[in-house]
């Protein structure tokens, strides 16, 4: 009888609890606002981002519609876990002391989750799906709005799960996620000539495969719903509300584990170290000091946030420059992802010695330790990145059999050879500390242009003799193409391993010393907008940024793909050509490429650097 009394005072009680992140994410947010105008600049673009989508909306394909509503949802999920989302969040730690259970706790989390801009901006965007639906009728619009509600309470909850899965996870998840964005990124800025004509066919009409695909995503669903039989569109309706029901009941199981327990997943228990009886099987031949670094750098590999962010960018960079070309019709850089990612993988290891700090100091107070420390980590490469090299390779060959995949395979091991002796020397060349070695983050890149383009270069000069005898070779040349790639390889390798061996030996104290720091030298200042005055002041900085950005351009488009790929368009000058004016064309845009990037090195290098002695201004 007494409980009539006290549960008003309980469901008031309840309700304050789920209000209190509410207010605090309120209560952050505007003084975030007040602080940084980031926020309010990104809102802003998002907001131009959905106008557009809406007027697409107006008159666009349903089933592109779809497929942009779902990317949005998708990268509302994703994105934050990139971008630092994750600051200025009520978390479900911060309700460890407060009397409250798990569901009020949810419900509060993903209410202060729904303030802020990204939400807002969100409902907006996905406005357009009753927009699109206001054809069909009333009925049609309210369809669809329920469903576009359904999506954005989708999107609220994933990226609320997401963000505290990874953010407890430990950084190996978040880099892997960071590798694949900024390799996904950067795969489709350097295939924008394959990507744009199958982005202009798909806004004006999806084509019948995408049609059928979009029938299994539960973003084109509400639409859908509105605009087919009734009977289909209750199913799809009621798919959606139980795919958002499960992540409901997900996010509740997680809320309850974090205010119990403190975190989502129980802590891994460390395995006791095992003898390393399987290493020596299969590493036998190699002298015990040498296994031991491969060991070390194998699972340094594996767990190093950094180094798993490095090999997944260069890996989907590979596999999308070698693959998007497919949206055009062109097959025939498939085979070539292996040695695309491999050199990739090459070049985003030219700096891993800042991030080991002062843990360098081993291998110099170990007798021959100079030699096992090169020799370990050029191994460790080597076993790491081969079998993805031969993987992708394989891949490509399979989805295109009629490309003659020889260049390729034989290109290979030569790009093996000095991908993994060659970063070594560089690495221990041009040092760059991390501001803390014990918990690095995003922001530290321990590689730099020039060691970049050097590892780069390197690759391609081991890999010469195989293209120049694919190219300019008589066809009674061709079985000696796979000799030619092992010695190319092999080659790089020894100079690689013997340039970082003089290095440590005669310079391990210098490098110690640089890889122990705890802050770098201070960097040339780049300004953001056009400043007149600085460029005015820094013609050497602003001459070497420019050519080594364009650069690439005489190299690769109009050089190495008429000459090596064949590949035409109306922009390639070569391609215009034929017999020997187009292999000259060809030949003298690459010298002119490799000449404005080593300008641009040399005019990088002689850069005034911040804190240097000043320059006494020109007379008069």
């Amino acid at each position: 009888m007494s409980a009539e009394p006290i549960a008003p005072g309980r469901l008031g009680g309840t309700l304050g609890a789920i209000a209190v992140p509410a207010r605090m994410r309120a209560t952050m947010l505007r003084r975030s606002l007040r602080e940084h105008p980031g926020p309010t600049v990104a809102g802003l673009v998002g907001l131009l981002a959905a106008a557009w989508l809406i007027r697409y909306a107006l008159r666009g394909d349903p089933h592109t519609l779809g497929l942009l509503a779902g990317a949005w949802v998708l990268g509302w999920i994703v994105l934050p876990l990139l971008l630092g989302g994750g600051r200025g969040r009520v978390r479900p730690a911060h309700l460890r002391l407060e009397p409250i259970g798990g569901v009020p706790a949810a419900i509060g989390l993903l209410a202060a989750s729904a303030i802020g801009i990204g939400p807002a901006v969100s409902l907006v965007a996905l406005a357009a799906l009753p927009v699109h639906a206001a054809r069909h009728g009333t009925v049609a619009v309210l369809v669809t709005a329920g469903g576009a509600v359904l999506l954005w309470l989708l999107g609220l909850i994933g990226s609320a799960i997401a963000l505290e899965v990874v953010g407890h996870a430990g950084g190996p998840a978040g880099a892997l996620l960071t590798g694949i964005f900024t390799g996904t990124a950067m795969g489709v800025a350097g295939s924008l000539w394959a990507v744009f004509p199958w982005v202009s066919v798909l806004l004006v009409a999806a084509p019948q495969e995408v049609v059928r695909a979009m029938a299994y995503v539960p973003s084109a669903w509400p639409v859908a719903a509105a605009t087919g039989p009734t009977g289909q569109g209750v199913r799809r309706i009621t798919a959606l509300v139980g795919i958002v029901a499960l992540c409901a009941a997900a996010y509740i199981m997680l809320v309850r584990r974090v205010i119990a327990a403190g975190a989502p997943f129980r802590p891994r228990r460390t395995a006791a170290a095992s003898p390393a009886g399987a290493e020596r099987e299969w590493l036998g031949w190699v002298p015990a000091a040498t296994r031991a670094v491969v060991g070390r750098e194998l699972r340094a590999w594996t767990r190093h946030p950094l180094r798993l962010q490095y090999l997944a960018f260069a890996v989907v960079y590979g596999a999308l420059l070698a693959g998007l070309p497919l949206l055009s019709d062109v097959d025939l850089l498939l085979p070539w992802a292996g040695p695309l990612a491999v050199l990739g993988a090459a070049a985003m290891s030219a700096g891993l010695v800042g991030l080991d700090g002062t843990a360098l100091w081993l291998p110099l107070t170990t007798p021959n330790g100079e030699r096992a420390e090169v020799r370990g980590r050029a191994l460790a490469w080597l076993v790491l990145v081969t079998p993805i090299g031969v993987l992708l390779t394989v891949a490509g060959i399979i989805v295109a059999p009629d490309v003659d995949p020889l260049a390729a395979l034989c290109t290979l091991p030569a790009l093996l050879g000095a991908g993994a002796a060659v970063p070594v020397w560089v690495s221990l060349l041009r040092v760059r500390p991390v501001a803390d070695p014990r918990h690095p983050t995003a922001a530290d890149n321990p590689t730099d242009i020039v060691s970049v383009l050097v590892a780069t270069a390197a690759g391609l000069l081991a890999a010469a003799p195989v293209l120049a005898l694919v190219v300019w070779g008589p066809p009674p040349a061709a079985p000696l193409l796979p000799l030619v790639g092992l010695l190319g390889g092999a080659a790089a390798w020894w100079g690689g391993v013997w340039l970082a061996d003089e290095r440590l030996a005669r310079r391990g104290t210098a490098v110690l010393a640089a890889a122990g720091q705890r802050s770098r030298p201070p960097e040339t200042a780049l300004p953001l907008t056009w400043d007149v005055q600085w460029y005015r002041e820094n013609k050497s900085t602003a001459w070497a940024l420019g050519l080594l950005t364009v650069g690439w351009i005489p190299v690769i488009p109009q050089g190495l793909m008429p000459l090596a790929f064949g590949i035409d368009s109306g922009w390639i000058v070569a391609g215009h050509l034929d017999g020997g004016a187009r292999t000259s064309v060809g030949l003298a845009m690459v010298g002119l490429g490799v000449a404005m990037l080593l300008t641009g090195l040399v005019l990088w290098d002689r850069r005034p650097q911040p804190g240097g002695p000043p320059q006494t201004a020109p007379p008069g």
